[in-house]
């Protein structure tokens, strides 16, 4: 066995194995490197590892089971190893950076809001509000920013978040029809 051939068949190995373990850990790095810095697609694990398995499967199986030279057999393996990694980045990894990443939420995000009191918020106490949001229903703590008791099926707005705390205010429009009765 040839130290190309050798190669080959470490890099073949060491895909499957990466596969694997992202099948089961279910993290592949298709979010790319960087961080915040310059984004460049060649340099995403999920690319680079599956253009290296490909360049150790196509090696190692020319090299077994064709007469190509070394030499052939190796810009082959090159090409088809490349020539797979630019598959996966246009057919897996450019549609899944378009795609909606989740439907989680961070509470900062709950600023504005329109929500409805589930459980009452007393003066200076917590109750509950229920927020509608793109992922479904949530409860949340809650407590009244202007100090007034709020009571329960009242529509509020969350003012801001604080400590895992909604502060809320009546809904305008409800609280002028609670002045008028």
């Amino acid at each position: 066995m040839g130290v190309l051939e050798t190669i080959y068949i470490v890099c073949l190995i060491c895909g499957v194995l990466y596969a694997l373990f992202a099948l089961i850990f279910g993290h592949t790095g298709a979010d790319g490197m960087g961080h915040g810095h310059a984004h460049l697609p060649v340099f995403q694990p999920i690319l680079l590892v599956s253009g290296a398995t490909a360049f150790g499967a196509a090696g190692y199986l020319l090299t077994r089971f064709t007469s190509l030279s070394t030499l052939m057999v190796l810009g082959a393996a090159v090409i088809l190893g490349a020539g797979l990694a630019v598959a996966a980045y246009f057919l897996w990894v450019e549609p899944m950076s378009r795609a909606e990443s989740s439907t989680g939420y961070a509470m900062s995000q709950l600023g504005g809001k329109i929500g409805e009191v589930s459980t009452t918020i007393p003066v200076n106490g917590l109750g509950e509000v229920l927020v509608t949001m793109v992922s479904g229903t949530t409860f949340h703590m809650a407590a009244s920013l202007d100090g007034i008791p709020i009571k329960q099926g009242t529509r509020v707005v969350v003012v801001e978040v604080r400590d895992h705390v909604l502060y809320v205010t009546p809904f305008p429009h409800e609280a002028s029809e609670k002045e008028e009765e």
